[in-house]
């Protein structure tokens, strides 16, 4: 029984690994922002799950505590490229409505 498990673990990390380059191809050609960011959020996401697989393929429990730590990271990664990028769209935004205003006046 362990064996099949060993067996569908190791390829549940080839599928991982799969995600994972699927994602960088998402998040180099992604024309949005948000589709980068999410392309790396869901590239982190596999890597957690990857790190705990090995910690219970291998049987070391450190690598599950790693695996917590870059959650929490990624989490606070997460939270302060979403709040850069929504605070860039919103001065765009005010840039394009001021300059709007601008050639209005003109007339």
């Amino acid at each position: 029984m362990e064996g099949f498990i060993n067996v569908a673990l190791t390829v549940v990390l080839f599928f991982l690994a799969f995600c994972i380059v699927m994602g960088l191809v998402r998040a180099f050609t992604g024309k949005k922002p948000a589709d980068r960011l999410v392309a790396v959020n869901m590239i982190t996401t596999a890597v957690i799950m990857m790190t705990v697989i090995l910690s219970v393929l291998f049987k070391e429990s450190w690598l599950a505590d790693i695996a917590a730590i870059y959650a929490l990271v990624s989490f606070v990664a997460v939270i302060v490229f979403s709040r850069l990028y929504i605070v860039s769209h919103m001065r765009k935004k005010a840039a394009e409505t001021e300059g709007k205003g601008d050639s209005s006046d003109g007339d």
